[in-house]
């Protein structure tokens, strides 16, 4: 009788633990035990490096087209838009009216953003600030980092790992602050949050085309990018058709075109005396 009952109670506890094993299995990585889960550093800085390198070499010119939709507490408006830069410091982002005809631009110019209104002939100028471009587009992010964010660029990763791991991509943070969600696998950023003016959070998601689609000489770019804000309110959505990166820059006119054509310029956030 003891030799049997041993032998149920034993039979029942390995019962018990084949339950508890295959539950782990199916519950995932880490979901019952409690702790992080966590991937080596090594192979994640090293894709997430190389993708950055290659997005750093093709910004000195580019170019891209596709539809912006901007959501504001004070306005809604969807465009077609098309992107010309050199670097992240000359950039000009021209919305279309629905006759194809310029509705307006964004041009950033060094220490200065503007924004034209080719109707009225006028240009609003304001400093290349996170404050200037809140004024210009509701967005209170500094014009560099907007442009970055853009073209799928972050500073460099604080540490060499091991990272937290997630079931949609490893997390990780930069220099500058942000945190960033990435593609294990190529290193590209699924997502990345940060603080704009006065503290304020943003998140920025990416969608990527297949990667088959990415040119030998240049990196792989992003189809849609949304960036969303809560203070204030701020929804703006890019959906781009496509990417080209010319050897020659665009000529300095392109960036400069309302000052030479003579448009009346105002400049709301300089102190008057």
């Amino acid at each position: 009788m003891n030799l049997g009952r041993r032998w149920r109670q034993g039979r029942g506890g390995l019962v018990v633990g084949l339950l508890a094993l295959l539950l782990s299995a199916c519950a995932g990585p880490g979901s019952m035990q409690g702790k992080e889960q966590t991937v080596p550093g090594g192979p994640i800085l090293e894709r997430y490096q190389s993708d950055q390198s290659a997005r750093r070499k093709v910004a000195q010119h580019w170019s891209a087209d596709g539809v912006l939709d901007l959501e504001t507490p004070d306005q809604g408006r969807r465009n077609r838009i098309d992107l010309l830069g050199s670097g992240w410091e000359r950039v000009r982002l021209r919305a279309y009216g629905p006759f194809q005809q310029v509705a307006a631009e964004l041009l950033a110019r060094g220490d200065r953003v503007q924004w034209v209104n080719p109707d009225k002939r006028s240009v609003i100028e304001v400093p290349a600030s996170a404050e200037g471009l809140r004024h210009l587009i509701g967005v209170p992010i500094p014009p560099e980092r907007f442009f970055r964010m853009i073209m799928g660029q972050a500073d460099t990763l604080v540490g060499e790992g091991p990272f937290p791991y997630e079931p949609n991509g490893v997390r990780v943070k930069t220099r500058d602050g942000e945190e960033l969600l990435l593609d294990p696998k190529r290193g590209v950023l699924w997502e990345r949050h940060g603080a704009a003016l006065a503290g304020a959070p943003y998140r920025v998601v990416y969608t990527w085309p297949d990667p088959s689609d990415a040119g030998k000489e240049q990196p792989l770019m992003p189809s849609r990018i949304l960036v969303t804000l809560e203070k204030p309110k701020v929804r703006l959505e890019f959906i781009f058709r496509a990417w080209r990166f010319p050897v020659a820059g665009p000529p300095e006119a392109l960036f400069s075109q309302a000052k030479d054509a003579g448009f009346k310029v105002s400049r709301p956030l300089e102190a008057r005396p």
